[in-house]
């Protein structure tokens, strides 16, 4: 099987748009760093991103926990809510009443329409667009964002009703959002069902939705999840299903799922046009147990030698790349602990180095170098290379050190032929702690013009492939045998 960034197993969805694929996510332990009352004494806990300011316009995502409507806290999505601010959203989770067992959920759904409402009406001092806010949740929090967004019942006497509660997109994970007789609540629900049950309220207009499902959730079953987004669909509504195979309810909080479906949230809220898209390389994979672990360390240009790499790799290792462009060696030395997590590598291919050698200006842009500042000279690169293979040489893995590719004439940003000095830097720390070295430059050097782009660092697609060639050729005898 080829190690895909896509969806994992079984897909019964196609949006109008095709396949969504997953985008990585660091799993992320968070606290808001804000919580306001939006009613009464209930709280909704902000999670703001890096440089917001009140007077941003960004995108938002409200969440709802799950819970069957009777218990659950906003703590049990912090993690998606943290990841959406790490993209640069707005994240919310929100606490609401509970229900009394055995009693219908009316308050629950009046506060998340509540919460909602209050988003929108605060968005100027939020930082927030008003107009590109999407709600999301699980199980019974997936109820109360789909009601918001289809069901015209059951405001708060005291809201506001000329600010809307409908969302403008829907992030639903196993959401008990069919209430009608026999269906989830049914029994709490009763006669009332077209005023709680989303699935019974479909109509044109409604926000665009992704639902994410286990094939053996016990609770919603994969009939009534296509029912659902074929009447969506039928009415215009784009409307993606993804299902997860041989997952119960719930698995979306669990690992690997819970990075998985954070990651399908984020990539559907890419395609709607709110978040700019993730380089494919970037995104994580679902791992085939008992093959070996390949971590690939790296700027732009790993990133571009990484998914032919996983072709050539196939069956025979789990290749993946950390969530980001690894750029410089003080950056490395920053979030090499996160990009290592806590399971074991076989080997680790790195490199740094074109982002050590380039000059940015005061804005971080690429400029000549009388007009910048050299990220890290040769004396820095060398020591934080030492520290770098230091930690490396901890996990146990085989290292395997990655030249620095060519520097060609033109490229913005950066001096002609700095990478033979850097490279030098390299060659010396490498050899020196026992790193074997795989001369990217010299493959680049050594081949045919054209796989190189001109007056840029970046490769053509035979240039990438060729790389990926060099990498497979010295990781594949270092993979242990027999697994």
């Amino acid at each position: 099987m080829i190690l895909t960034p896509l969806l994992p197993y079984i897909v019964t969805f196609v949006a109008p748009i095709g396949l969504v694929t997953i985008q990585q996510t660091r799993t992320i332990t968070a606290q808001p760093t804000e919580s306001r009352v939006y009613k009464n004494d209930l709280k909704a806990h902000f999670f703001f991103p890096k440089g917001w300011k009140a007077s941003d316009k960004r995108p938002a995502i409200v969440l709802f926990h799950g819970g069957g409507w009777t218990g659950g806290n906003p703590g049990t999505l912090y993690s998606q809510a943290a990841a959406a601010a790490s993209r640069g959203m707005v994240g919310v989770s929100v606490q609401y009443r509970l229900a009394k067992p055995g009693m219908a959920p009316e308050e629950a759904v009046m506060d998340a329409r509540s919460a909602i409402r209050y988003v929108r009406a605060n968005a100027g001092v939020l930082g927030i667009d008003p107009t590109r806010i999407a709600a999301g949740g699980g199980s019974a929090g997936g109820h109360l964002a789909a009601h918001c967004g289809l069901v015209d019942a059951l405001n708060d006497p005291a809201d506001d009703k000329l600010v809307s509660c409908i969302p403008n997109a829907l992030v639903l994970f196993n959401p008990v959002y069919a209430n009608g007789p026999g269906e989830y609540g049914a029994d709490r629900i009763g006669a009332r069902f077209k005023e709680f049950s989303p699935a019974d309220n479909i109509r044109s207009g409604c926000p665009p939705t992704l639902v994410m499902l286990g094939e053996k959730d016990a609770l919603i079953s994969v009939e009534t999840a296509e029912k659902f987004r074929d009447a969506q669909k039928a009415v215009g509504i784009r409307s993606e299903l993804t299902v997860y195979k041989g997952q119960a309810h719930g698995f979306y909080n669990r690992e690997p799922y819970r990075q998985l479906t954070t990651s399908a949230m984020l990539t559907f809220i890419e395609s709607i046009g709110w978040l700019r898209k993730t380089d494919p390389a970037l995104l994580p994979i679902l791992e085939t147990p008992g093959l070996p672990r390949v971590l690939v360390i790296g700027d732009s240009i790993s990133m571009g030698y990484t998914l032919p790499l996983r072709k050539l790799l196939d069956g025979k290792a789990n290749v993946v790349h950390p969530p980001v462009n690894c750029s410089s060696t003080s950056f490395g030395l920053k979030e090499l602990d996160s990009w290592l997590g806590a399971k074991p590598w076989d080997v680790i291919h790195v490199n740094f180095g074109l982002h050590d050698l380039k000059y940015l200006n005061a804005e971080g842009q690429l400029v000549s170098p009388e007009k910048g500042t050299l990220i890290a000279d040769p004396a820095i690169y060398e020591a934080n290379l030492r520290l770098l293979v230091q930690r490396l040489k901890a996990t146990k893995a085989k290292i395997v050190w990655g030249m620095t590719t060519p520097v060609p004439s033109g490229a913005t940003g950066r001096v002609a032929g700095s990478d033979t000095v850097y490279n030098a830097v390299a060659r010396k720390v490498m050899t020196e702690l026992d790193i074997p070295i795989n001369d990217l430059h010299a493959v680049i050097t050594s081949a045919p013009t054209g796989l190189q782009q001109p007056r840029n660092v970046h490769f053509t697609p035979a240039g990438y492939d060729a790389l990926a060639a060099a990498v497979q050729k010295v990781v594949l005898p270092l993979l242990p045998v027999g697994r």
